[in-house]
């Protein structure tokens, strides 16, 4: 069976050779070159693997990533021709897997795409649970528990608590959280980030679970597993 991929790209000569590279490398693509176009199509396709573009004429693709991450739980890979570090962070934030900058040879992004499908085979599905130790993040059903038992969060908590979830490791800047929670920019003076990692930091110490946000200094926070908890 095919591997269905979607690809977001708004040049039409690129989008139809990446796609007839890709479907001679026996991948099933479907192009769409509207940002808008993208969350019906995957609501109806389910791709295994989103190809976004970042530089799109209606909605630049952080927005249309942020969008379809409401309810797919796939790949998705970005496409961009920003080389800069905040560039990429904005694309993790929105919930990207990868982020490649263009112009890509087509053997690099095949490589890429096959290095994140054989890094997650698992059905789209099963990619709703996160899971760290005993501790299981559900992002379809905002739900976390702990040991089976179901933790006490606010939607206001879960919500950014599932932005740090998706992205261990990835230190997020304060300016990059507020535009990821309230789709706002940061204008330097706003703490209203602040006051809820520290209310989620204390909360996530109380209920004892196995993970942190720690503060990385003129970077912003970034998600901690414990040394002796495995990321599932």
């Amino acid at each position: 069976m095919q591997t269905n991929l979607l690809l977001i790209e708004d040049d039409h000569a690129l989008a139809a050779l990446t796609a007839e590279f890709l479907r001679v490398e026996g991948y099933q693509v479907t192009v769409a070159h509207r940002g808008d176009a993208a969350a019906p199509l995957v609501r109806k396709l389910q791709p295994a693997l989103v190809i976004l573009d970042v530089m799109l004429p209606d909605m630049n693709g952080y927005d249309v990533c942020r969008q379809i991450r409401n309810d797919y739980a796939g790949l998705i890979l970005m496409l961009t021709a920003l080389d800069e570090n905040t560039d990429q962070l904005t694309g993790f934030a929105a919930g990207a897997d990868d982020y490649v900058v263009k112009p890509v040879d087509p053997q690099v992004l095949l490589a890429r795409l096959r290095a994140l499908l054989r890094r997650h085979p698992q059905r789209p599905s099963q990619r709703n649970l996160l899971q760290y130790g005993s501790m299981t993040i559900d992002l379809a059903a905002q739900r976390v528990t702990l040991d089976g038992a179901v933790l006490p969060f606010s939607t206001a908590e879960f919500e950014l608590l599932s932005v740090f979830a998706r992205h261990p490791g990835v230190p997020l800047g304060r300016e990059l959280l507020l535009q990821n929670l309230r789709g706002l920019e940061y204008d330097g003076l706003n703490r209203s980030i602040d006051m809820r990692v520290s209310r989620l930091r204390k909360k996530l110490q109380t209920l004892q679970c196995p993970v942190a946000i720690q503060t990385i200094t003129a970077q912003g926070y970034l998600f901690a597993i414990s040394d002796h908890v495995d990321a599932v």
